[in-house]
């Protein structure tokens, strides 16, 4: 039985399953043994779901899926419905003080536009409707904004440094990651203190193909965004120069 390092707490389509793919391929870095869910093979072990879903099964169930570290080896796990969620820093805090926490942040308009399409491919009764991202924007009832609600990472992350100092949180640009994967891939591996090890490949693992949007109305999408992206740099001290 071992305890979380580090955990890759955001957000979801940011590529969390691409870095934690990324993680384990460090020699010093141990997988988890899942939570016992049926998932695919590219995010069999990386979801623990504890913090949200699984939280009666207690810390001891948490802790059982993790293996013991030796001498320099660190193990850790990758659910991105925590950043969103409102209980999981509270109860991260109180049992895992000293977590290192990672952090994936995309261009706010493509990270809901590839939620958008994930659910009108998985989701029945999506696309019926919603046929297009721009009915759904404007006109989604309650039970589905929350997507529009987690592209706005500042509410998110004003709620996790209510918790944690921002020097325990790794912040990178999904976008980084796609362009240049051996920099941000160095730059979480040597927040986690190990030594420079580089994957022989970085493929984009659960990628998502869809046509651009309209224009007009992703500049509307911007336009939504943009106050609250001018809070989030404020708030993390960092430009992230999506547009």
């Amino acid at each position: 039985m071992g305890k979380p390092d580090f955990i890759l707490i955001g957000e979801t389509k940011c590529g969390t399953t691409s870095m934690y793919n990324y993680l384990i391929q460090h020699p010093k870095v141990l997988d988890t043994f899942g939570n016992g869910e049926d998932y695919d093979s590219s995010y069999a072990t990386k979801e623990i779901r504890f913090l949200d879903k699984f939280y009666d099964r207690g810390w001891d169930w948490y802790f059982s899926c993790f293996p013991e570290t030796g001498l320099g080896e660190v193990t850790g796990e990758a659910t991105p419905m925590y950043m969103y969620r409102t209980q999981v820093a509270q109860r991260l805090k109180k049992h895992l003080p000293d977590v290192k926490l990672l952090v994936l942040l995309r261009n706010p308009v493509d990270r809901l536009i590839s939620n958008y399409y994930h659910n009108y491919k998985w989701v029945p009764g999506w696309k019926e409707q919603y046929p297009d991202i721009r009915t759904y924007f404007y006109g989604c009832p309650d039970r589905d904004y929350y997507q529009i609600d987690k592209s706005i990472y500042y509410f998110a992350m004003q709620r996790w440094l209510e918790h944690f100092p921002l020097e325990q949180f790794c912040i990178v640009k999904s976008e980084d990651m796609y362009e240049r994967p051996q920099e941000a891939y160095l730059q979480v591996t040597r927040f986690l203190g190990l030594e420079d090890h580089l994957p022989k490949e970085f493929p984009v693992f659960r990628a998502n193909d869809y046509k651009p949007i309209d224009p007009k109305f992703r500049g509307e999408l911007e336009a939504f965004y943009k106050p609250y992206n001018d809070k989030l740099e404020a708030l993390i001290n960092r430009k992230m120069n999506w547009y």
